[in-house]
């Protein structure tokens, strides 16, 4: 459920909790509770479950470390934000914490609940984490407004499931965001996509050089991932400037790297053993 993804813009995907209530038109097919209902995961998808797959983002993070940084998609089939997970969230933050290898990728339909759910040491936000609303008709753009307002070090759109043209009111609310996905409605009764509210997007973004995603087309074109024959598939400057900082701590730590020469133990006279005073990342 969390090692493997088929989500060309992330590594994993890792679902701290299961669950979540519907808040608008984007949910009406949610895929993650079409999910949940073949797959019983939980007793009741309303409701929210804590998931027992915590342990798999220590492995990643190790696993991440020889290549710099991996990309997660927090609770795929949730809301991070949801108020029903407010018991599990301070120590999903603390995993986050724990894990700076890892770039998770928080999304949410409640943005104007974010801010009371930051932990108290956010400050300008963790290195670590990129917070994004999902916007799929205008009437929704507000989210953007209420996003701009908590402070993280990348604010993305989700325009997915797109249902609407979001242009040119979306030219109002784009200021401040530093990435953009766009992709169609999947699954059973999906509804259409017309390829002109991608493009639409797409030449705001450039205009406004921001980076663009798309995703995919809807129902069975959605593994058409190319707009106009062309691939989008771009991710903000915070993607690399995390690189950089995580490349820098590298060098930093090898340059600061000490061993410490201890006092033989008397069985081993003349003996000298060394051992490492600090891990680097």
């Amino acid at each position: 459920m969390a090692d493997k993804t088929k989500i060309k813009s992330v590594n994993h995907t890792q679902n701290l909790w299961i669950g979540c209530t519907k808040v608008s038109e984007g949910c009406k097919h949610c895929y993650a509770e079409a999910m949940d209902r073949y797959w019983r995961w939980t007793p009741d998808f309303q409701q929210l479950t804590r998931t027992k797959t915590w342990g798999q983002p220590a492995n990643w993070q190790r696993a991440a470390k020889a290549r710099e940084v991996e990309m997660v998609f927090g609770n795929s089939l949730s809301d991070f934000f949801h108020p029903r997970a407010d018991q599990w969230r301070p120590e999903a933050w603390e995993l986050i914490k724990r894990t700076p290898n890892l770039i998770w990728r928080l999304t949410t339909k409640r943005p104007e609940l974010i801010a009371d759910r930051l932990p108290n040491d956010w400050g300008d936000g963790y290195k670590n984490v990129w917070i994004g609303a999902t916007v799929e008709m205008k009437k929704y753009l507000w989210r953007l407004d209420s996003l701009r307002d908590v402070p993280a070090v990348a604010h993305y759109l989700a325009a997915e499931p797109l249902l609407g043209d979001l242009t040119p009111e979306l030219a109002d609310h784009i200021h401040g965001i530093d990435w953009v996905m766009v992709g169609g409605e999947s699954g059973a009764g999906f509804r259409p996509m017309d390829a002109q509210w991608a493009r639409n997007i797409q030449n705001l973004c450039q205009d406004r050089r921001i980076a663009f995603w798309f995703n995919g087309h809807a129902g069975r074109h959605q593994g058409n991932t190319l707009l106009d024959g062309k691939s989008y598939q771009s991710y903000p400057a915070p993607l690399e400037d995390y690189k950089r900082e995580v490349r820098v701590m590298k060098v930093s730590c090898r340059d600061n790297f000490k061993q410490e020469t201890l006092a033989p133990a008397p069985s081993s006279e003349g003996l000298k053993t060394t051992r490492e005073e600090r891990k680097c990342l």
